[in-house]
């Protein structure tokens, strides 16, 4: 039987793939998604913890699986110590491929959500409590230690997502980023309703150099489901897959594994009319390119 869905599974990339251990509940640990995709012949995936770094879980995966790559990064939590420069410098050094804004943190998560936490999920330990972190200061500016986060990511050419940012600090984030010389900005899970976008908005950040970030998980899992695949076809063919990035963002209990979720939602894109070769850019050259990978 032809299977173009399982085609477009061998040598892609997820870039938002979360694991145990981890202070939510996560069914698969970094070794078992690895197996996972290595039965699926994807490239690799980026580990994601909502409060630590994961290069060195990226590390010790790639001498336990050979044949698909694990790359690690860090989400600039209160965990973590937020936005702080020698954080994000001393994780650039570890090999981290990927820096995110603030996740659950953030002020913008906070505000939204009524708390620092995951309604759809909960930790099972307690968090001290803390202000929302924001890039903004107290006139609407960036804050000076972004700005050095910023030149940080730019020598270095590593990847700057925005986690869960506001829409206005994405904009002003971007702005100044592009005029810093970063050269792979991420918009974070753009079809997730705390960070999505309508499509002139991300009609926006393309034209100013940014890759869109969609995400499967707001179309296969039943706690995070928001978003119907034809909707989200309709994006990616007024769009175009040129800066688009299509990742799993699952891990978590109620939904499937991260590469049967990646592999249910382009099965529907592909019923939808989107184009094979737009699906792949998504989910290999793109993503390989914002790791600074060579193409396969």
């Amino acid at each position: 039987m032809d299977r173009p869905d399982l085609d477009l599974l061998r040598g892609a990339i997820d870039m938002h793939a979360h694991t145990h251990p981890a202070l939510f509940r996560r069914p698969l640990d970094d070794a078992d998604l690895a197996r996972s995709a290595l039965q699926y012949g994807m490239r690799g995936f980026v580990l994601k913890d909502h409060d630590s770094l994961t290069t060195g879980r990226a590390y010790y995966v790639n001498k336990m699986v050979e044949g698909v790559q694990a790359f690690g990064g860090i989400v600039l939590n209160r965990s973590v110590g937020a936005l702080n420069p020698h954080v994000v410098q001393a994780a650039i050094h570890y090999g981290a491929k990927v820096i995110w804004m603030p996740s659950n943190h953030s002020k913008w998560h906070a505000e939204y959500f009524q708390t620092s936490d995951y309604p759809q999920l909960g930790r099972p330990r307690k968090q001290l409590p803390g202000p929302g972190v924001t890039v903004l200061d107290e006139d609407g500016q960036l804050k000076p230690e972004v700005l050095t986060i910023l030149d940080l990511v730019a020598e270095a050419d590593v990847c700057l997502a925005t986690g869960h940012l506001s829409p206005q600090e994405t904009r002003l984030l971007l702005d100044e980023a592009t005029r810093r010389g970063v050269r792979k900005f991420l918009v974070t899970h753009a079809n997730w309703a705390l960070t999505r976008y309508d499509l002139e908005e991300q009609k926006e950040f393309v034209r100013k150099g940014a890759f869109l970030e969609y995400v499967a998980v707001s179309c296969v899992s039943p706690i995070f489901y928001e978003q119907k695949p034809a909707e989200l076809a309709r994006w990616i063919q007024e769009l175009g897959g040129q800066n688009l990035v299509l990742s799993s963002d699952l891990g978590q209990l109620s939904g499937p594994p991260h590469p049967e979720g990646l592999r249910m939602l382009v099965a529907a894109l592909l019923d939808e009319g989107v184009p094979f070769d737009t699906l792949a850019r998504m989910m290999r050259d793109n993503p390989a390119r914002l790791l600074n990978l060579e193409p396969e």
